[in-house]
């Protein structure tokens, strides 16, 4: 226990002579409109490397600062080199800042935030706030004054990570926020076969809708939850498969090309896969052969040991993953000896646990 305390005293410490010595920086992450693929704005990222710690996440020293009345400086500084770095953005591309809760609860933030675009020259309707439902624990009363204040001003307000702490809906209808940003745990795992994070989505995106706000789907990192999540009528996409978090100069560099972009990045959802070395047989119409199993998911497998024509790519065949009992499967991909299977209907991985010993998978080394 002491040692944990001394640990923490030095990074409370540390974190005192970053702001001072400019230890910390901003990465911004690109905010994607949904139905033009446009740029629309970026959220700023508070970052730290340390000179001997190496970078240190955010989860670690943000609560440190805010136990230790640190992080109303540091959000100051993170709101107003965010406002400046955006204002040589194009005029339609807004910046997105998170507000803690203990800054929300300073009476004087909106003089803050209004000296800060005064300071910065950038449109007030151009800087966007992220602040989490926990603001709405202190008295409802000054909450209500202080959106007031800061919608008086003409900045957006968005809510941020919607659904993962107290997710009442009494304080939508009169908090006057402009988006919602659905987590990332709902988006992970959307689009492949039975999950009901889709549904979930749906949900909040017609919640939103109904109450005239926009919605960003947080974490998308594959191409097909990109087409999900437009499907399901999200504004904005946000995640991996856009763009990293980057520096200004790389940011400037970005939008000097133009607001456009395209994901990058695998393009279907893929579920976890079970490494296993098992002998097979496979059937394609007539002819059979065995194969070995090399791993397999719910919705498919890859094999090895068949030389199979790139144009058999589409042929349905039967492969045997439980003992004398054949499953209907497609070929997705062949190349070099190897394939990858995509089943016709979803395998239940638990039935592997049944075979007899002398028949039992073998995880790959």
């Amino acid at each position: 226990m002491l040692e944990g305390a001394r640990n923490r005293k030095r990074l409370e410490d540390d974190i005192r002579t970053a702001i001072i010595e400019g230890g910390f920086h901003l990465a911004y992450q690109g905010i994607v409109s949904t139905t033009t693929e446009e740029i629309v704005g970026y959220e700023a990222l508070l970052r730290w490397h340390h000179a001997t710690r190496g970078p240190i996440s955010p989860e670690d020293f943000i609560p440190v600062a805010e136990e230790c009345g640190l992080i109303e400086a540091l959000g100051e500084w993170t709101l107003r080199t965010a406002c400046h770095e955006a204002a040589g953005w194009p005029r339609k591309v807004r910046v997105a800042v998170n507000v803690s809760p203990i800054q929300f609860a300073n009476p004087a933030f909106p003089a803050i935030v209004a000296s800060t675009l005064a300071g910065s020259q950038l449109e007030p309707d151009r800087l966007e706030l992220e602040i989490t439902e926990g603001v709405f624990l202190n008295d409802s009363s000054s909450t209500d004054q202080m959106f007031r204040s800061l919608k008086g001003l003409g900045v957006r307000l968005a809510l941020d990570d919607f659904g993962t702490g107290y997710s009442s809906l009494g304080y939508l209808r009169t908090a006057p926020f402009d988006k919602i940003k659905i987590d990332q745990s709902f988006v992970r795992g959307a689009a492949r076969p039975g999950n009901r994070n889709a549904a979930l989505i749906k949900t909040i995106v017609t919640l939103a809708d109904t109450l005239g706000m926009e919605t960003t789907a947080e974490g998308v990192e594959i191409q097909d939850e990109i087409d999900l999540i437009r499907t399901l009528g999200c504004s904005h996409i946000q995640g991996y498969i856009y763009s990293k978090p980057a520096l200004a100069e790389a940011v400037r560099a970005e939008l000097g090309a133009g607001v456009e972009i395209k994901p990058v990045g695998h393009k279907f959802s893929r579920a976890p896969r079970l490494k296993m070395l098992r002998s097979a047989t496979l059937s394609i119409g007539a002819s059979s052969g065995d194969v070995r199993i090399r791993n397999i998911s719910t919705s498919g497998a890859m094999i090895d040991g068949v030389a199979l024509d790139p144009r058999a790519i589409g042929t349905e065949v039967l492969i045997e993953l439980v003992e004398h009992e054949m499953f209907e499967a497609r070929i997705a991909w062949a190349k070099d000896g190897r394939a990858g299977l995509s089943f016709a209907c979803n395998f239940d991985l638990e039935r592997l646990n049944q075979l007899r010993p002398n028949h039992a998978f073998h995880r790959s080394a």
